[in-house]
């Protein structure tokens, strides 16, 4: 079975109040690590898996029996032939077999992709959605699946529709009800298909987006398969070098601030810019038992923090937690004691000097035994 792994994730967060980070659509899930359980046991499938960052396409029939194009990818993880192929940019064209080895950066359409690329970026999902009814055993063309496609996408749909009918020409003619049955998709997408996300055995529409902006950037299928549900660690950053920082075990803390727990607090001494470690699973604050999952940068200006992390291939965060404050933790607003516990967690402002920090997450990914 082909391992599928997330891709590096860069994420910035800066906070003047800092407890769970939300996982929304504006959130991590956003960016990267977006993915959806199937009806099997301990099952997860990546919805932004580790794909070559560009391809060269060849497109060879326009159009193809039960889609748009077919196109040939002659090598990669993405390599096959006469695969099916949808326009996602009615303004722009590709031709048959002269616009040959096209060169594109390819997406997740669960992942980021460059901000207006596309009208209406937001109907991946009712896209997704279409793509895995097998909308031509009931009936329809795949005509009729490319115009509910840019009527989701696009700001306009064709005007001659003239690659949406087979022999060409005939759209609207041959059929009357073309348009009518276009729209019925499109009417059944909205209706069922927001928030969609496909499972095992189904289909991920990758986006393909040639670097020549005058040609037609597509969407081709990628079947997904079932993985083990991702293990989750805590985690905790601690400065690389005694330049980015003093860290404090918290075993290793004095009253009151002890405590028996794993997880560092780490002193910096004034504004500037420092480079953590992200270590999961590093209990009693023991690296040999714990694993670099990645690296985080804290800036501290302005009197305040941000934190911006990096995090490995084969992981992705969960949640995360940011304190930065005077006192080595901080406190419970409900007692005013010291706590380590992660939900208490809040970035002051209006800070200078020595301050200390603590960064917390949940790192979820492919732990060794």
């Amino acid at each position: 079975m082909k391992k599928i792994i997330p891709l590096l994730l860069t994420i910035t967060l800066a906070f003047v109040s800092c407890q769970v980070e939300p996982l929304g659509d504006d959130g991590l899930n956003a960016v990267e690590g977006k993915g959806s359980s199937s009806s099997e046991e301990d099952c997860y499938v990546n919805l932004t898996p580790t794909l070559p960052a560009l391809v060269e396409f060849c497109p060879t029939t326009k159009p193809g029996t039960e889609s748009y194009f077919l196109v040939d990818i002659a090598s990669g993880d993405l390599a096959g032939l006469d695969i099916p192929a949808w326009c996602v940019d009615v303004d722009k064209t590709l031709n048959v077999n002269e616009d040959c080895d096209v060169e594109a950066n390819v997406y997740s359409s669960y992942g980021s992709f460059p901000v207006g690329e596309f009208e209406n970026p937001g109907n991946f999902d009712k896209v997704n959605w279409i793509l895995n009814q097998d909308f031509i055993s009931q009936g329809y063309t795949y005509g009729h699946i490319q115009w509910a496609i840019w009527e989701l996408i696009d700001n306009e749909n064709c005007i001659s529709c003239t690659y949406l009918t087979n022999p060409i020409g005939n759209w609207g003619t041959t059929d009357p009800n073309d348009v009518v049955k276009g729209q019925e998709i499109v009417d059944d997408a909205i209706a069922n298909g927001g928030g969609f996300e496909p499972v095992a055995g189904q289909n991920l529409a990758i986006i393909l987006i040639p670097t020549d902006s005058s040609k037609q950037s597509i969407i081709i299928p990628y079947p997904l398969e079932c993985e083990p549900e991702a293990a989750c660690e805590t985690a905790f950053g601690r400065a690389q070098t005694i330049d980015d920082g003093i860290n404090t075990c918290f075993i290793d803390l004095e009253d009151p601030y002890k405590f028996n727990r794993w997880g560092w607090t780490v002193k910096l001494p004034g504004e500037g810019t420092y480079t953590f470690d992200i270590y999961a699973g590093a209990g009693q604050c023991d690296l040999s038992k714990g694993t670099l999952v990645g690296t985080a940068e804290v800036n501290y200006s302005g009197g305040t923090v941000s934190v911006d992390y990096d995090i490995f291939d084969g992981y992705e965060i969960n949640e995360v937690h940011t304190y930065a404050g005077y006192d080595p933790v901080p406190s419970n607003p409900n007692n005013g004691k010291p706590t380590v516990a992660p939900g208490q967690y809040t970035i002051a402002t209006g800070l200078s000097g020595e301050i200390n920090v603590i960064l917390h997450s949940v790192i979820c990914g492919d732990y060794e035994d």
